[in-house]
């Protein structure tokens, strides 16, 4: 999505069902934050502490 206002960013957002959206931007990630699927099209999360807790074992 590119515009010159925050305002129409928040208010399209809002209304999405995706799992990435970008604004004034393209495929950039934050590897700190979790991304994972919506409904049945994954599994999980990845990245950040949620997607490391898949492979921890606490004891």
């Amino acid at each position: 999505m590119w515009t010159d206002k925050a305002s129409k960013i928040f208010k399209l957002v809002n209304k999405l069902r995706a799992g990435v959206v970008w604004a004034n931007t393209y495929n950039k990630f934050d590897p700190t934050n979790p991304f994972g699927s919506y409904k049945e099209s994954g599994f999980g999360r990845e990245g950040g502490l949620q997607g490391l807790a898949a492979y921890c074992r606490l004891d």
